[in-house]
């Protein structure tokens, strides 16, 4: 390195190799997770969904729907909820919008009405959606799992060429061993 004496140039080396060898299973972790949750929709959401079929007695849908229209008008809304919780037997929850964008929790007992808007905190949501790409175009999905496999091509390179002594061995278990920590404690 131009410019820097050779002492410090040992030192850097010596930091590159030692925090690369106990980075590179978290990089190759979080790379190839990364390609899988950007096309999650192509491998179902990684959920296995078995659907069995009943018969039931045939119902009037009268009541379900006079009971939404009874709490549609408390919270004084015309539209439908995306989704309707009861909780607890006690609590009915309205959510409307993606992800309860805005969500209405009545308390029938207590006769309360508690209305939660969720507002996303800008630059932070946007760079979050960038991150995971979603919500971004298909340019930016290509971009990252192009960046996320030359990130692992270069990592796994790295380890393949590089001169091991028994200090980069252990450094690399160790590596692993704080990976397979992290997996089981979460």
């Amino acid at each position: 390195m131009p410019g820097l004496d050779s002492k410090t140039t040992r030192i850097m080396r010596k930091i590159h190799r030692w925090g690369g060898l106990l980075l590179a299973a978290f990089i190759i972790f979080y790379c190839i997770t990364g390609i899988l949750l950007n096309h999650r929709g192509f491998f179902d959401y990684f959920v296995f969904r078995k659907k069995t079929a009943y018969q039931v007695p045939a119902s009037d849908i009268e009541l379900m729907k006079s009971f939404v229209e009874f709490y549609k008008g408390q919270i004084n809304r015309s539209d439908d909820p995306v989704v309707i919780r009861i909780r607890e037997g006690r609590t009915i929850e309205f959510l409307y919008g993606s992800h309860g964008k805005t969500t209405y929790i009545i308390n029938p007992e207590e006769g309360t009405m508690l209305k939660i808007e969720k507002e996303p905190r800008q630059p932070l949501y946007w760079l979050n959606n960038l991150h995971k790409a979603f919500k971004t175009s298909n340019f930016w999905v290509l971009l990252s799992d192009i960046a996320s496999v030359v990130i692992v091509a270069v990592t796994v390179t790295g380890l393949v060429i590089m001169r091991y002594r028994m200090v980069d061995y252990i450094m690399l278990f160790g590596g692993i061993l704080i990976l397979a920590a992290g997996a089981i404690l979460s």
